[in-house]
């Protein structure tokens, strides 16, 4: 059987940490949002199931890099990340 892999993981704010991406899981995509609260010395990160449409919203929607405030982080969690199905979760823990 022919499992083809491929993964795109793309930070859109470092600052307040939040990004999307996909896998190839099976050969299916998998598409995804994540967001981190930072604390001290580390971040607890919440990586969801988005569907490719909303994938490719936040792809147009934000460009490749930006300094975004907790404002903003917040705005995508709220719409990308709160409410989907949980793929993973704990700190210091992404895809």
């Amino acid at each position: 059987m022919n499992k083809e892999k491929e993964y795109s993981f793309r930070v859109i704010s470092n600052q307040v940490r939040f990004g999307c991406g996909y896998r190839t899981i099976d050969g299916k995509r998998q598409y995804f949002a994540w967001h981190g609260y930072p604390d001290r010395n580390s971040d607890y990160f919440t990586t969801c199931e988005i569907s490719e449409s909303e994938y490719n919203e936040i792809n147009k929607k934000y460009p490749k890099e930006i300094i975004a405030n907790r404002e903003k982080a917040e705005v995508f969690r709220n719409k990308y990340v709160d409410g989907h199905p949980v793929i993973l979760e704990g700190w210091d823990r992404l895809l």
